[in-house]
């Protein structure tokens, strides 16, 4: 079956999670408990989960807790639980969802049936996260294969290529990765977005740049669809990484461009100077000096306000080369006198040992000592001009 496109799929999720959005509010106008019930779950089962973002899933399954009680719908009770369970898994309140994953369980009416079987494959992806591989592998080998069309064997193939993962043996993760997300419904978002990042990890470490691409951009576009603007941050960010080491510094730079302007909205601070970096190296490559030195100015900057000694001297470093790559020589000085200043400020004498290295050496080779003294006299005198 062909693929969709990246924007068809950012189309075909935000649709599919607007319906299920919409659904919620049309059922509580006009239908009945059960009806209600099963708008409330389709819609907390479909909508991804990201910690620190905010979701109302939550609310959702606290809903859906009173209805299925209130209509003693013993099956459901077990699908709010098991829900909850792996809402805890993603936000990595791991003891919480094992928990909640033996009551979901326990709950179920019929321990040979589909949520029975969704349970102990929940179990699992918990049990890897805790790092309990022995336990993991132990618990997936007693999970028995689904009928074709069942969701739970596409489940249980998206945790056999996590336990291949998370046990080192990446190569092993490929085919059941690949089966996973060809047999995952549409509907189960976060799953289809987690086999589609497991597998461009899987790609990555296997080489192959191309498919891990691809990958990549299908995670991109049903974050896009869902809304999850931190998470494309990261997306973008990766995507542009992998772009710029095609040497793909056009693509790469109009993604870290995103990032950047989607950060100003949605900060990480501990992304922000990734993406000054990306930037940075990206427009060196494509010889837009400007757009460079700024970059690495805003990274140099941020990298002073944490602290962070050695990140502060590349960045510097970085923008000089940058500046007598293309003869700035005036503005590679002033680069490295400003890194010698913060330096001295800071009292890092390790950098200013640097500084003084690199000035020396714009002083001593590539200039020589009258032309540098000439260049200095004269910023001097443009200086008290102003």
């Amino acid at each position: 079956m062909k693929q969709p496109s990246s924007p068809d799929l950012e189309q075909s999720t935000a649709r599919l999670l607007g319906d299920r959005l919409l659904d919620v509010p049309i059922t509580r106008a006009r239908g009945s408990a059960r009806l209600r019930l099963a708008a409330l779950l389709r819609a907390a089962c479909a909508h991804p989960v990201f910690a620190g973002w905010p979701t109302p899933v939550d609310d959702w399954l606290d809903e859906a807790a009173l209805l299925a009680d209130e209509v003693a719908d013993a099956d459901a009770r077990g699908r709010v639980l098991l829900r909850r369970a792996v809402v805890r898994m993603r936000r990595l309140d791991l003891d919480a969802a094992l928990d909640l994953v033996q009551q979901a369980s326990d709950a179920s009416d019929a321990p040979a049936g589909e949520l029975a079987a969704c349970c102990a494959i929940s179990r699992v992806r918990v049990l890897l996260r805790q790092q309990r591989l022995d336990d993991a592998c132990q618990a997936l080998q007693a999970i028995p294969l689904a009928p074709p069309g069942d969701a739970s064997g596409a489940l249980r193939q998206l945790a056999l290529g996590e336990y291949h993962i998370e046990a080192n043996e990446v190569a092993a993760a490929r085919a059941p990765l690949t089966q996973a997300l060809s047999r995952l419904p549409p509907e189960l978002v976060e799953e289809r977005i987690q086999a589609s990042q497991s597998l461009a990890f899987v790609f990555i470490s296997l080489v192959d740049l191309p498919r891990a691409l691809r990958r990549l951009q299908e995670a991109r576009a049903m974050l896009r669809g869902a809304a999850a603007w931190r998470e494309v941050i990261q997306m973008d960010v990766t995507l542009a990484s992998l772009l710029a080491a095609r040497g793909e510094h056009a693509a790469a730079q109009a993604l870290f461009t995103e990032a950047a302007e989607l950060c100003r909205v949605h900060p990480q601070p501990e992304l922000a100077i990734l993406i000054d970096l990306g930037r940075a190296r990206s427009s060196a490559a494509q010889q837009q000096g400007d757009e460079a030195v700024a970059a690495c100015l805003r990274a140099a900057r941020g990298y002073a306000e944490q602290g962070n000694l050695l990140g502060l001297v590349s960045m510097v470093l970085f923008m000089a080369g940058i500046q007598t790559a293309g003869q700035a020589f005036p503005e590679a000085y002033r680069t490295l006198a400003t890194g010698l200043a913060i330096a001295r400020h800071r009292r890092w004498p390790a950098a200013e040992a640097v500084f003084r290295a690199h000035i020396d050496r714009l002083r001593d080779e590539l200039l020589g000592p009258q032309r540098f003294d000439e260049m200095v006299a004269r910023m001097v005198r443009a200086m008290r001009e102003r």
